[in-house]
């Protein structure tokens, strides 16, 4: 397929054009030219480090998806993607380029800025739309080196994640995954049940445990808050 026939299956997987597809794109090809595709035989692992538009791309064109659980997410605030083989002990690393059109100028943030309050102009808004559009087509069309930064990675690739198990929340009575269920006071509860069990509120020494990538042992869930 073509660059415009991609850019026109991410659009239509995301649902609309914007710069951040295209962006995306253009991660994606990058990654797939060096590593090929997500496929049986090739088993590709992505992290994404942004939760914005540009995700949707990777999924369409590198074949990672949330669903299969080979596209992880681990925000840091960066359009920025790395990539491996599974079973590789390095990756490739590419982020968006400042003071490339992977980021909005000061322009276009100020015209976005009023789009959102709900103070644009119809010709403010049509602006906005124009440059937009010029960025979309810039990003497609620009050497991968005036957008891009690649770097190779000493990191492994991350493990496999297998489907976890699901179990009963203690609380809510609905099947959870093993994966979440946090252990307070003896009972298991989901994430829901677990903040609502301390008022709305979790202790400092709770923070950050709203997720927990690793998989748990069979009935030992490793979730020990005995408080």
């Amino acid at each position: 397929m073509t660059r415009t026939e991609d850019y026109a299956e991410v659009v239509r997987f995301h649902g609309h054009e914007c710069p951040g597809a295209a962006l995306g794109l253009r991660i994606a090809e990058t990654a797939v030219g060096r590593l090929g595709r997500h496929a049986p035989g090739n088993e590709i692992i992505a992290l994404a480090e942004t939760d914005i538009c540009s995700v949707d791309a990777v999924q369409v064109i590198t074949g990672c998806t949330t669903g299969k659980r080979n596209l992880r997410h681990a925000d840091s605030g960066k359009n920025a993607f790395t990539f491996w083989r599974a079973g590789a002990a390095d990756g490739l690393r590419v982020i968006a380029r400042l003071g490339t059109d992977a980021y909005r100028d000061e322009q276009t943030w100020a015209l976005s800025d009023k789009i959102e309050a709900g103070t644009a102009t119809g010709e403010e808004a049509a602006r906005f739309a124009d440059l937009q559009r010029a960025r979309i087509d810039r990003i497609l069309a620009a050497p991968v080196e005036d957008l891009l930064d690649l770097k190779d990675v000493p990191v492994a690739a991350p493990e496999r994640i297998a489907v976890p198990r699901s179990e009963p929340c203690a609380g809510c009575g609905e099947p959870t995954s093993v994966e979440t269920l946090h252990q307070h006071r003896g009972r298991m509860l989901c994430p829901a049940c677990h903040l609502d069990a301390h008022g709305g509120t979790l202790p400092a020494e709770h923070a950050g445990n709203h997720a927990h990538p690793a998989a748990h042992a069979e009935s030992s869930h490793g979730h020990n808050h005995p408080h």
